[in-house]
């Protein structure tokens, strides 16, 4: 007899949803009706450490039938409960709160019916439910509910999580989610490893956190900090072994409450392409980037502009301050600014270097714009770099911008790796204005220069990136690495500020043991990935990188030149996984990877970069690229995508088919889930039969077992030295 339930695994587009109705068998009778969820929302109010949490919920019944359901959300694991009251379209509808015995029975239940492994992380949790009656045909029912709970509280961060991952056999429209911090002292580093958030500060004590989305698949996490200090920091270790380093990700936010004792005064040089290729809308959407960032300069700062085509030409040719006199003739210069010519990028990255030749109080910025491979004086890229090698002094910072595909990337990148700058790729329907005006207000509030930190009373190592980037406002700065030896250490960093030396120490704890910050391993993983595949680039392969890439690329999930191979098997597991939902004979937990590459396929629609798509693959699969290939669209794409691995701060999986859980790698293979070192004809000492009674004891017996077993149904891997086999059979 089949149910509900079954006919509703065979929808193409599903996603994960937080609450959800869940609809019993009819005996004797097959039906198509389900409910589906159409959109949550989720508005949290968090003071002084303390969450409450409203949730809105809209369902719909797009069937012929009047239907009836219990609705089910099982709370945090860390929630105190004060209050738990649910309303459907207004009208309040009595629940029960379900905890210890009774709860662990329905959650069974729950697990038995839905047969979805994903529900296997909320073990433990706390369980409402309530009665929903009647859901008439093609109408909503809009579902309401409020609870509260305390913030997980360690080394001065809170942890607020919102449990996203709950159910994943309905579709679901809109996810929306808003969080206002309010705090008795300064809010300091606000960071979700789960997702991309927006953050509006109203008050040094005040935040407001947003996130919408079309799908989710990820419990919504985030962390924040309250500090005074000046330049905050946040600390989070991830060591899921005692008998192997941890990993952890430091965080430095400068506060922006908080002024800094003198203002870095500026020195800036604009050097922009105005060959031929710049003609039309790309030079006025460049001199309106130019006007920008001249009207931001400060009067104690300066400046100077060089545009190159075959010839160079100069506002000044010398330094002249920022004020108001000054800034309107550089108006006038620019808004007379033509294309026209070659391209001598030589020649120009000479004079903007020649312009300074020694430090002083301020810091130095070339700001360098072409859309073009250089075609006039020096066109060897080879050469071009050893002529900016001579010359460029230590303390000059290159950012460099790559208009369209016909650039070279290999050029740009380097210039601006070895200065401790960076390069933006702007593609040819993308604005450069916006490109500019935005890097350049980032890079305007220099907080501390000629950046170094040390860690004392620990030992670190692998620390990305390897070179510190300078503070600026209103930007963070992210360092991960591995940690040998635990306890109590102190963190200094040193920096200057003008012509003053400043020294910020922070008192942390480095973990002994902890397995819930996964995201920190993942993230060091892709920083490290993006250091040797740039030293491989920049320097030449070397065997003992491409090894590692290898093996990181492998035990993360990681697309590289040297794992591409990962794309072509997680294509034929996917062919595989739908050959067998069209059969009728897969899992939920195979259905709903497969329903999350036809999210990635949506989503490449709109964003061709999106990770996941055919085109990131593709960029990454081509890294890295030899000097007379780093030209042309593919060229630029795979220079994105390697920064996008250098910078990230959320987790984000690559391939579907491959998972890391702690310290140990899974790969789905033909629907079966195998720990890294085993294969499919590795024999088993013992089988656990999916959710029978002793599959649920063996969950019950170490809170570690409900991450691997809510990967699917069908798992290999090794517990306490023992092979273990989770089978349908």
């Amino acid at each position: 007899m089949k149910s509900i339930l079954y006919v509703m695994l065979m929808g193409v587009s599903l996603a994960y949803s937080q609450g959800r109705i869940i609809m019993p068998e009819i005996p004797g009778r097959l039906t198509s009706a389900k409910i589906e969820l159409r959109s949550t929302k989720a508005i949290a109010d968090v003071r002084s450490g303390i969450a409450t949490v409203k949730v809105e919920q809209v369902f719909f019944n797009p069937s012929s039938q009047r239907l009836e359901g219990e609705y089910v959300f099982m709370l945090p694991g860390e929630a105190q409960i004060y209050d738990f009251h649910l309303y459907v379209d207004g009208e309040k509808v009595k629940g029960e709160l379900l905890d210890g015995k009774e709860a662990a029975e329905i959650y069974r239940n729950i697990v038995r019916s839905l047969r979805d492994p994903a529900l296997l992380e909320y073990a433990g949790y706390g369980i409402f439910k309530a009665r929903i009656f009647p859901i008439e045909p093609r109408d909503e029912r809009k579902i309401e509910f409020s609870y509260a709970q305390i913030l997980q509280y360690q080394q001065r961060d809170f942890k607020f999580i919102f449990p996203v991952r709950q159910i994943g056999i309905e579709n679901t429209d809109n996810f929306y989610l808003s969080l206002t911090i309010r705090e008795q002292n300064t809010i300091g580093n606000i960071f979700s490893p789960s997702h991309t958030i927006e953050i509006d500060h109203s008050g040094p004590a005040i935040a407001r956190v947003t996130l919408e989305e079309k799908e989710t698949d990820r419990d919504f996490v985030l962390y924040y900090s309250v500090s005074r200090e000046e330049i905050q920091h946040t600390l989070l270790s991830f060591r899921p072994r005692t008998d192997r380093n941890g990993f952890f990700i430091l965080l430095l936010n400068p506060n922006q409450e908080i002024s800094t004792p003198a203002r870095i005064s500026k020195d800036v040089i604009f050097v922009m392409d105005v060959s031929g290729s710049m003609q039309g809308e790309k030079i006025r959407q460049a001199r309106q980037a130019l006007k920008f960032c001249v009207e931001s300069l400060q009067s104690e700062d300066r400046f100077d502009i060089i545009t190159f085509s075959s010839t160079l030409n100069y506002f000044q040719g010398q330094w002249v301050h920022a004020r108001e006199g000054a800034k309107k003739n550089a108006q006038y210069f620019i808004d007379n600014l033509s294309a026209s010519g070659g391209t001598n990028i030589d020649e120009a990255l000479q004079k903007a270097l020649a312009m300074k030749s020694q430090k002083d109080n301020r810091s130095t910025d070339i700001i360098f714009l072409t859309d073009g491979l250089p075609t006039e004086g020096e066109t060897g890229i080879g050469n071009i770099l050893n002529n900016v090698k001579k010359v460029r002094k230590e303390f000059i910072r290159i950012f460099t911008f790559g208009v369209g595909f016909d650039v070279n990337t290999f050029l740009l990148d380097k210039i601006s790796e070895d200065s401790r700058g960076r390069t933006q790729y702007v593609k040819p329907e993308e604005t450069i204005e916006s490109a500019i005006s935005s890097l350049f207000n980032k890079i305007s509030n220099p907080v501390l220069t000629d950046v170094s930190i040390d860690f004392e009373g620990v030992q670190v190592e692998d620390i990305y990136p390897m070179q510190i980037a300078d503070v600026y406002q209103g930007e963070r700065l992210t360092l991960l690495g591995r940690y040998r030896n635990h306890g109590q250490a102190r963190i200094h960093l040193v920096g200057r500020q003008g012509d003053r030396t400043k020294k910020y120490t922070y008192q942390v704890q480095f973990a002994e043991r902890e397995s819930e910050n996964e995201f920190v391993a993942k993230l060091w993983a892709n920083r490290k990935v993006h250091h040797l595949l740039s030293e491989i680039r920049f320097h030449g392969e070397n065997p003992e990188f491409i090894e590692s890439i290898k093996t990181l690329g492998k035990e993360y999930g990681i697309i590289t030149p040297y794992t591409s191979y990962l794309v072509k098997e997680q294509q034929q597991e996917l062919a595989h996984i739908n050959e067998q939902i069209q059969e009728g004979s897969r899992g939920v937990s195979q259905v709903l990877i497969y329903s999350r590459q036809k999210s990635r396929e949506a989503r490449a629609e709109e964003d061709d970069e999106s990770v996941g798509s055919e085109a990131f693959y593709d960029a990454m699969a081509s890294l890295p690229l030899a000097v007379e290939q780093s030209a042309g669209k593919g060229a630029v794409y795979s220079s994105r995508a390697l920064k996008k691995l250098a910078v990230g701060e959320t987790e984000v999986d690559m391939l579907l088919t491959v998972q890391r859980i702690g310290a140990r790698t899974f790969t789905l293979r033909s629907g079966i889930w195998i720990e890294e070192g085993l294969s499919l004809q590795t024999e088993a000492d013992s089988k656990i039969k999916f959710l029978s009674d002793e599959y649920f004891q063996f969950l019950e017996s170490n809170s570690e077992l409900a991450k691997i077993l809510s990967l699917g149904e069908q798992i290999k891997f090794t517990w306490k030295g023992k092979i273990v086999y989770i089978t349908l059979a």
